[in-house]
């Protein structure tokens, strides 16, 4: 049975008022202090973790469910922890807040402006806020189910008019995508430029921010109009996805690991409107993945 406040735009809007004013004051209190002073360790699959990303995490834990009744699944959660909130959340269809403290910590402990703090809340299954705060440029984007996706206020629309891939910017993360078509774009330079007069790029450049959650952003504003990405967990894509859709454009799960008992990791491809059935008809010319959830 379907739960009305699925459906209650308002109450969703407030929590995404709410939300987006509580990352500016976490940023102000727990990351700008410590950007020229950081302390990094390493986890265990290498990536870095920096003494911001634990206390923006334990913030957002203290903060959220004050906001909204629901349990916190964060990125610095433990793995037992993670796994038993994805198990209840999927067999119950209960609220769960998503969230990753800081996504692109690599850019963060290197003093690059491409990191954010991105949460979502899920309600049955499905994503109904999303909220994702550029710290470093001040840049503020959420968005809420059926309520419209916003950049510092303003409202996101994309442009539905066909234009041709080959003008198009897109947007890759390529470290899980398969061999072959990480090869084949890593053969085009982030220019366009080829590697040889024979060979013409299906696209006018690309770009690799770091941080999958800005990712997401810059197609809902425009900046880039296609992406895809080999591997995100369900931290880096919750809230993007939401402020994708609400800003008019599409996004497709290349692999099915929704009803996992845990979260892993899952590839994605996503576009604007203009040139969503190209960039798919490219996708399915690479034979990489199934494409049956499009």
């Amino acid at each position: 049975m379907s739960d009305p406040l699925i459906s209650d735009r308002a109450l969703w809007a407030g929590c995404a008022v709410t939300v987006a004013a509580l990352l500016r004051d976490i940023a102000a209190r727990e990351i700008f202090p410590r950007w020229q002073s950081l302390h990094v360790d390493h986890k265990s699959d290498g990536s870095l973790l920096s003494d911001a990303d634990t206390a923006v995490q334990q913030a957002l834990a203290q903060a959220l469910p004050g906001i909204y009744p629901a349990p916190l699944l964060g990125e610095e959660s433990q793995v037992n922890e993670q796994a038993a909130l994805w198990r209840e959340a999927n067999r119950a269809q209960t609220p769960l807040w998503i969230a990753d403290p800081i996504d692109g910590t690599s850019n963060f402990v290197a003093g690059l402006p491409w990191y954010a703090i991105s949460v979502a809340l899920m309600h049955q299954g499905k994503t109904v806020v999303g909220v994702t705060y550029a710290p470093a440029l001040d840049g503020l984007w959420h968005a809420t189910l059926d309520g419209g996706a916003f950049f510092n206020n303003q409202r996101l629309t994309l442009a539905t008019a066909v234009r041709p891939l080959k003008s198009c910017l897109i947007g890759v993360d390529m470290t899980l995508l398969p061999q072959t078509l990480r090869q084949t774009i890593a053969n085009i330079s982030p220019s366009g430029l080829t590697q040889s007069a024979d060979q013409t790029s299906p696209w006018r450049g690309w770009r690799s921010l770091g941080a999958s959650t800005l990712e997401w952003c810059a197609l809902a504003s425009g900046q880039i109009q296609a992406y895809v990405h080999g591997g995100q967990m369900p931290w880096d894509a919750a809230a993007g996805r939401l402020i994708l859709a609400e800003a008019g454009g599409f996004s497709a799960a290349l692999t099915n690991t929704t009803m996992a008992d845990r979260p892993l990791p899952t590839a994605y491809a996503a576009a604007a409107p203009s040139v969503w059935p190209q960039w798919q008809a490219w996708l399915d010319e690479q034979r990489m993945y199934n494409h049956s959830s499009y």
